[in-house]
């Protein structure tokens, strides 16, 4: 009974370091690929800067590519956050208006609030040339995109259909400026720092984008 006792522990200790370890490798490759850009960084500088042997780096990944499809799998992107809300409740808001602005808002928020996204990110758009193995990481970063787009031509005519968003604005186009608008407002959240005027910045572009979508904006407006 002890003997068994001590070798599940045993078993169950080293598998716990084993992942705990693996855990270390990948984030000293976020750390590595975003100074020094995937292409630059080989598996033993990866092993070197988390003070670990290029063995214990090949027990757990076969190579540099499987690194970075590992480190893009722990986490959620900006827009696949998104994907994550409750699509058809922001669509039940009373105000069609606010239904988009809180949607608008939870990948630049997942962005700033979440370090590990951040630097992910950063190391997705700026820091890596995309090989074929590595292909599929881009593809889900654009699949991703086109869901937010998708969803948001959804809300747009819906506020449509309720007469608060101008029904002579194509929903498609008008999504997929809103889409380069958030998608221009994450890219900028990975050139550095973002201070506080950066995020009333952000909230001011998306409101501006907003007034354009409602009914009779224009012709409301006071003459000068």
């Amino acid at each position: 009974m002890y003997v068994v006792w001590s070798v599940n522990t045993v078993a169950r200790r080293t598998k716990e370091d084993a992942a705990s370890t693996r855990e270390h490798l990948l984030d000293t490759a976020e750390v590595v690929f975003l100074r020094e850009g995937v292409a630059r960084t080989s598996l033993q500088r990866i092993a070197d800067a988390a003070g670990l042997t290029r063995g214990a780096i090949y027990w757990h990944f076969k190579d540099k590519v499987e690194v970075f499809n590992a480190m893009m799998e722990r986490v959620r992107l900006p827009c696949e956050a998104a994907h994550d809300a409750q699509e058809q409740r922001l669509m039940q808001e009373t105000d069609p208006v606010e239904a988009l602005r809180a949607f608008a808002w939870v990948p630049i928020a997942r962005m700033l609030d979440d370090e590990r996204t951040r630097r992910v990110f950063t190391i997705a758009i700026h820091c890596t040339e995309y090989s074929d193995e590595m292909r599929p990481a881009l593809e889900r970063h654009l699949a991703a995109m086109e869901d937010f787009r998708g969803r948001t031509e959804r809300m747009i005519a819906g506020g449509q259909a309720r007469g608060v968003f101008d029904a002579g604005v194509d929903a498609r186009a008008a999504s997929i400026g809103f889409m380069a608008l958030v998608d221009g407002l994450l890219s900028r959240a990975t050139l550095g720092a973002v201070e506080v005027g950066d995020v009333e910045g952000y909230r001011g572009g998306i409101e501006v984008f907003l007034r354009g979508l409602r009914r009779n904006f224009f012709t409301d407006q006071p003459e000068v």
